[in-house]
């Protein structure tokens, strides 16, 4: 039995925001948290369903489909999260987060990286999406 992927606290419980496009960026993403966690992100939709305006500085890494590094950022009144490229890619790092991921979080090996990255995300992505979690973390 798999347990549900922790999110991010909803204190806007009411909090139905849709937004076609915010982030000019390349989907889909990683999100990582202070935990180790990684949660693919499809769309913007997703991305404002995962997190929580307060709770920003939670997410410590992300990256997009091309491995590019992530800012998160408050856009329009502050209740709205978007994504702003933050340098160059860096696939050392994404794929470091990854390992952490499934070697702290899983029983399963981490997927190999892939080229293009954008392969290596989605397959990410989609392997998350798919493997159970471990009640608690391995050390």
């Amino acid at each position: 039995m798999s347990i549900q992927r922790p999110r991010l606290p909803r204190v806007l419980r009411g909090r139905r925001v849709q937004v076609t496009h915010v982030s000019p960026v390349k989907f889909p993403c990683l999100l990582v948290d202070g935990d180790g966690w990684v949660m693919p992100c499809a769309d913007d939709d997703e991305l404002q369903g995962l997190t929580e305006p307060d709770f920003i500085d939670d997410i410590v890494a992300a990256f997009d489909a091309s491995a590019c590094p992530l800012e998160l950022r408050l856009v329009g009144d502050g209740q709205i999260i978007g994504l702003a490229p933050a340098g160059d890619p860096q696939p050392n790092k994404l794929t470091a987060h990854v390992r952490a991921y499934f070697h702290r979080w899983t029983d399963r090996e981490a997927p190999v990286i892939l080229h293009p990255l954008q392969a290596y995300v989605t397959e990410v992505a989609a392997t998350i999406h798919g493997t159970p979690v471990r009640r608690r973390p391995r050390s």
